[in-house]
């Protein structure tokens, strides 16, 4: 983490992001992006905006995925991190020198719009990483257009769930949760939402299950090692920072490695992470 990264970071999370900011990580958010694509975009409407806004849009993964499925608007994307803008900027070159895109770097409690700017508005896995959302949602409600759009993407992470039981990969998780609210974030968030939306001035709030959930139905191979091999490297993205502060042993990673190596194995396995998607609209 830079200087600045450090200076802009607490808008987000309070001493540490779990998932680190190298380059290797900026590249899994962007295949994070794809890869979650079928689930956590399905059922956002952004049909009527000109003018989108994206809150901690990180390195621009999820930009990239609007800006292809909303081809009309216009997207904006707000993140603290310098080093995620530079990769952002790389990743959205065309878009911005097309005048489809822009980004700020500025923390998502200070929004540098004036009030109405956008007619939507989206956040993807940043609350999770943040110590009081309400701000930030007091500043996208301030810059939402009156009968704006408002979309939260958020975990819950306790409500993963595996079959055949692998008490190895929950106990990693467990760490993984326990360092994250550490880091002042909540890895449960997702739950809240609707109630901070509520909290924010927001009306027509509604939450839907949007977690991605690999079963007996998923028969082709290749899907299935796909899907699992995303969810094996998520898990394994924090432990860095779960090795450097002893929460875990090195042995524990080959641990989690050996039990999806099962999961691959079992045509009857369940691999279900959760995840909630919230709307909410500014009131008119």
């Amino acid at each position: 983490m830079t200087a600045s990264d450090a200076q802009a970071a607490p808008s987000f999370n309070q001493g540490g992001y779990i998932h680190t900011f190298t380059p290797e990580e900026q590249q899994r958010l962007v295949d994070q992006a794809l890869f979650l694509e079928p689930y956590h975009h399905a059922l956002v409407d952004f049909g009527a905006a000109q003018s989108i806004l994206e809150v901690g849009c990180g390195v621009g993964a999820q930009m990239s995925v609007l800006l292809r499925r909303w081809p009309r608007a216009h997207l904006t994307g707000v993140e603290p991190s310098s080093t995620q803008v530079a990769r952002a900027r790389t990743l959205l070159a065309p878009a911005i020198s097309a005048g489809r895109a822009s980004l700020h770097q500025a923390p998502g409690d200070a929004l540098p719009f004036a009030d109405q700017s956008f007619d939507a508005a989206c956040v993807y896995w940043v609350f999770e990483h943040v110590p009081d959302p309400l701000p930030i949602l007091g500043e996208v409600l301030r810059v939402l257009k009156p009968g704006g759009v408002f979309y939260a993407t958020e975990v819950f992470d306790k409500a993963l769930s595996l079959y055949p039981p692998c008490p190895e990969t929950m106990r990693y998780f467990g760490a993984f949760m326990a360092l994250q609210a550490e880091f002042g974030g909540d890895p449960n968030i997702g739950i809240r939402v609707p109630g901070l939306l509520a909290q924010a001035g927001f009306e027509r709030i509604g939450i839907t299950d949007v977690s991605p959930t690999l079963d007996a139905r998923m028969t082709v191979p290749a899907d299935r090692a796909a899907f699992l091999a995303y969810f094996e490297n998520l898990l394994l993205s924090g432990a860095g920072p779960l090795i450097e502060r002893g929460r875990i042993a090195p042995s524990q990673i080959e641990a989690v490695k050996r039990d999806f190596a099962t999961l691959k194995a079992d045509p009857a396995a369940v691999f279900s992470y959760g995840a909630k998607q919230i709307q909410g609209f500014k009131p008119v």
